[in-house]
């Protein structure tokens, strides 16, 4: 309690402190407060006096407001007043114009006339406003059924002049339908009308009917047959009156032919007439341009999505006959396209899918030739060319189709080689060459002259197919062409084995030069050839005449002869190179032996020239064999030298002691070592380096042996190796 006496106290005290602090401002600010208090005063009456003048202006307001919405509601009256009269005159204008546009119709007689006369009613019939005043109702009924009349003779003028090629008759009624703003309407329907048309066609096609005599007649695109006159030939779902399957195809693909080359054809080139017609109706501008897209486009877009549609849901036994025909089919594409100038071209994936069937007939057919046949025969292979030449003719109408169809040929040719590979034999038994042909060569050279036979054969088909095959401008040429490398192949395969037997067994002959008497002897021979010569002329002649000349393939038989006949003068050359010790009366026998060598490998190669670098080394050699070693040493190196640089170093050791060994025989090889060893080294280098292996022996052994001089045929070899060691080979 004392506690709050205290805070009470305390309370008063402060505020007595601020009041007497209130009472002291106010005492020094009296003056101020006084100014104050007498301009609140002036203020209010300020203010009242606004009041009063607002009041006044607001009084003012109201009286013009009431003034001016009396004059708008005058105004407003008037212009409804005006706007009935206007429009009453706008519909007596109309009627004036409408009947004014009637009696002119009714008195002009020309179409065109007619219709530039409803373009101007067309608006005024379509006025609502206009179907309720009774005084136009006759001359509006009159001007719509003309309007109706003149659309329908239109529509038939326009049928008739594409029908007549009467182009003036097309451009006046594209005039018409333009002035009745139905020209793209009325395209349309003509599209849809030449569509209807080609259906119906194909689905008279499609069930056996001839088209080619129905199309002739007029009545049946135009007129009705009545029930007096017989059945209706073009009416859908007619049972088609067929006596054969064959007298169906035939009369289907007499329709389908005249369906595309003549019907499609004449529509072609009614809408090229109607396109001509469009680009005269000049004063139509955008709309004649649209329309004249519509016909290029429309139209063949239309045609090929039916025609796609019609081969895809045809019945089975049709698309069976599209695709074993197809060529047929493109046939009278192609036609059509040459004779329309290229100006409609059907897209390329329209008869792939016909393609598949087509192609299954095709192999088919060339695969039977070859069912059930264990080793074809000539006879065979003339069965097999026929069947192919028949469906590449026939597919030669168009490029992809005739690509495709060479394609199945290439891959029945291979069918055919691998099982005529299958019969060839191999081993031991087909490569002897020493006596006359057993039973496997002989049946080696059966199946490569089946072979021969075959790639001749397709090469004459080519021939008798040659113009076709350029205008048709396809790849299939080259393609069959390039496939006969795999017979080539055969045919070479059959005969390496016999030639790697011949060039073994001629080495063998040769290799016995080494042996041959006489060489070395001063006493004169005989002019004729050395007795290996003859038994190398023997072997050829009459392993020629036994094993390779019943091959009809003369052109691989002839490559062949030409390689074994320069490998034979090589290895002729290289041991010739490394004879010793021989004589001077010896080296004249070797240089008649490389005369009688040209006459040995005659049956090889009848014109020996033609072997090239072979034959001019064989003649080169006959010179250099009977040379000094100072006359060898003169001979030139490098790229200028017919004769390698290691040839004319192996002839120099031929004249020299036996003390400067030949290469070979310093490093214990036989004659048989290094011919190999030659023939398996093409790098002259590498043969040089093993000549200066011998020659740097031969330094060695004299200067251990201390001798004061080397043989005189050394100094010649030192400086013919340096020369061509500098020539850079």
């Amino acid at each position: 309690m004392l506690l709050v006496l205290l805070k009470c106290y305390e309370l008063t005290k402060r505020l007595n402190n601020i009041n007497e602090e209130l009472q002291q401002q106010v005492r020094e600010k009296h003056g101020a407060l006084l100014q104050q208090a007498t301009h609140a005063g002036r203020f209010d009456a300020a203010l009242n006096n606004l009041a009063e003048d607002v009041q006044r202006i607001r009084s003012t307001g109201y009286k013009l407001k009431g003034q001016v919405d009396q004059q708008y509601q005058l105004i407003e009256n008037q212009s409804k007043v005006l706007e009935r009269l206007h429009e009453l005159s706008h519909l007596l204008r109309s009627s004036k114009t409408l009947l004014t546009l009637t009696v002119k119709l009714k008195n002009t007689k020309d179409i065109l006339k007619q219709a530039e006369l409803h373009f101007e009613l067309n608006e005024l019939l379509e006025d609502p406003d206009l179907k309720n005043i009774e005084f136009v109702q006759s001359a509006r009924a009159y001007a719509i059924n003309s309007r109706q009349k003149i659309r329908n003779l239109t529509q038939m003028q326009l049928i008739t002049g594409l029908q007549e090629n009467n182009e003036p008759q097309i451009v006046n009624a594209l005039k018409v339908f333009a002035n009745f703003n139905t020209l793209e309407k009325s395209l349309d329907n003509l599209l849809t009308t030449f569509i209807t048309d080609l259906e119906q066609s194909l689905k008279e096609c499609f069930a056996g009917n001839d088209m080619s005599v129905l199309g002739k007649s007029e009545a049946a695109k135009t007129l009705s047959v009545s029930k007096n006159d017989g059945p209706n030939l073009r009416g859908p779902g007619k049972t088609p009156q067929l006596t054969t399957s064959q007298n169906f195809r035939a009369k289907f693909w007499k329709s389908m032919h005249w369906l595309i080359y003549d019907e499609l054809y004449e529509c072609c080139v009614q809408m090229q007439l109607l396109k001509k017609a469009l680009e005269q109706v000049q004063r139509f501008g955008a709309a004649a341009n649209n329309s004249e897209q519509f016909v290029q486009t429309g139209f063949w877009q239309a045609v090929q999505k039916l025609l796609k549609k019609s081969f895809s849901e045809c019945p089975a036994h049709i698309t069976q006959i599209l695709q074993e025909g197809l060529s047929k089919l493109l046939s009278s594409v192609r036609g059509f396209e040459s004779r329309c100038d290229g100006k409609f071209l059907f897209d390329e994936d329209l008869f792939t899918h016909l393609e598949v069937g087509y192609v299954s007939k095709c192999a088919n057919n060339m695969k039977a030739c070859l069912a059930g046949i264990d080793i074809p025969s000539n006879e065979t292979v003339d069965s097999f060319i026929r069947v192919a030449s028949t469906e590449l003719s026939s597919s030669l109408v168009d490029t992809r189709l005739t690509n495709v169809v060479a394609d199945v040929f290439i891959s029945c040719s291979k069918d055919f080689c691998t099982k005529l590979e299958a019969q060839i034999k191999l081993g031991p038994d087909s490569v002897q060459v020493v006596d006359i042909p057993n039973v496997h060569q002989i049946q080696n050279t059966l199946l490569a002259n089946v072979l021969y036979y075959f790639k001749d054969s397709t090469k004459r088909m080519l021939r008798d197919l040659g113009e076709q095959f350029d205008k048709s401008k396809s790849l299939a040429r080259n393609d069959i062409t390039k496939s006969l490398n795999q017979i080539d192949l055969l045919i070479y395969t059959i005969l390496q084995q016999i030639m790697d037997s011949i060039v073994s067994t001629l080495n063998i002959i040769i290799l016995s030069l080494h042996r041959e008497p006489g060489l070395n002897s001063e006493k004169i021979s005989t002019s004729g050839p050395s007795m290996y010569m003859k038994e190398l002329q023997e072997f050829i002649n009459r392993v020629w005449s036994n094993h390779v000349a019943p091959f009809e393939d003369k052109e691989i038989v002839s490559k062949c002869g030409h390689e074994v006949a320069k490998r034979c003068i090589e290895f002729f050359i290289h041991n010739l190179s490394i004879l010793r010790p021989v004589s001077e009366v010896g080296r004249q026998r070797l240089k008649n032996d490389c005369l009688h060598m040209e006459s040995a490998l005659k049956p090889l190669c009848p014109n020996i020239s033609t072997l090239g670098n072979s034959a001019r080394l064989l003649r080169a050699m006959s010179f250099l064999i009977v040379l000094t070693p100072d006359e060898l040493v003169k001979q030139n190196v490098g790229e200028d030298s017919l004769v390698p640089s290691y040839i004319t170093l192996l002839l120099m050791f031929g004249h020299a002691e036996v003390a400067l060994q030949s290469p070979h025989t310093t490093v214990n090889w036989s004659n048989e070592r290094l011919i190999e060893w030659l023939e398996g080294h093409t790098n002259e280098r590498e043969k040089l380096e093993l000549i200066s292996g011998a020659l740097q022996r031969y330094r060695d052994n004299v200067r251990r042996k201390k001798s004061e001089q080397y043989d005189p045929v050394y100094p010649l070899m030192v400086e013919f190796f340096e020369k061509a060691s500098k020539s850079g080979i």
